[in-house]
């Protein structure tokens, strides 16, 4: 009974309420060796591999630089006459390049001038109303080449530059009045460091007298030849 009695104090006094003991803290789990960091010099054995194996990629240096160089010119195509018959055109240019995108040229070309219909209307009217004959286009130009390009042709990549250019000059003929002036565009498509493949297309304007009357034409004039930059190194 007193023991019971004691036993009723010690809860009484402790505001009868039973508290849990804390539990031990946790143990951390081991540490497996697979877990810890790679050693440094582990990672930039790695770090150089990768630097001397992989290649850094975008804009290359151009393999050849057309600033103070003279560029030669022989080229040949299609006139394609407003007002005449189509034939062919051939000729060359002389040019400088003052820096790397701006140049000047001058050029001289040849064509026959023909009129195919003007046959049949000699024979109804009686009379020549067109004289057919060689005409020579001279033209003096400024090249301006903003784009610098490369394109894959089989298993390389072949270094190219696109000019656009504008002038003027005269044509040499009985049917052509006044000045001609030209406007275009053309890519050099480099062989080697020095010689390259030009296409150009232009729109030569001019004012030509045809059958009695005076029209301003736009002739359309394809041509495709070789440049050969001098002197040929960088």
């Amino acid at each position: 009974m007193l023991a019971a009695l004691s036993v009723f104090a010690v809860g009484a006094g402790s505001g009868g309420v039973a508290r849990a003991q804390p539990a031990p803290p946790a143990q951390p789990a081991p540490v497996r060796p697979s877990d810890a960091p790679l050693p440094s010099c582990l990672d930039q054995t790695i770090k150089d591999q990768l630097g001397a194996d992989l290649k850094p990629r975008g804009v290359q240096k151009r393999d050849f630089i057309k600033n103070k160089k003279i560029v030669l010119v022989a080229h040949g195509g299609l006139y394609g006459g407003d007002l005449t018959s189509s034939s062919w055109i051939a000729g060359g240019s002389l040019g400088f390049f003052f820096t790397e995108d701006l140049g000047v040229n001058v050029e001289l070309d040849l064509t026959p001038l023909t009129l195919d219909l003007d046959a049949p209307l000699n024979k109804f009217f009686g009379d020549n109303r067109f004289a057919p004959g060689m005409a020579y286009l001279g033209l003096a130009n400024l090249l301006w080449s903003p784009i610098h390009a490369k394109l894959k042709l089989g298993g390389g990549i072949v270094h190219s530059d696109i000019l656009v250019f504008a002038g003027g000059g005269r044509m040499f003929h009985d049917a052509v009045q006044g000045l001609s002036f030209d406007a275009g565009s053309a890519l050099d498509v480099f062989v080697t460091r020095a010689l390259t493949i030009r296409i150009d297309l232009r729109d030569l304007m001019a004012i030509e007298e045809i059958s009695g009357q005076a029209r301003f034409t736009n002739n359309l004039v394809a041509t495709a030849g070789l440049a050969l930059y001098l002197p040929s190194g960088l």
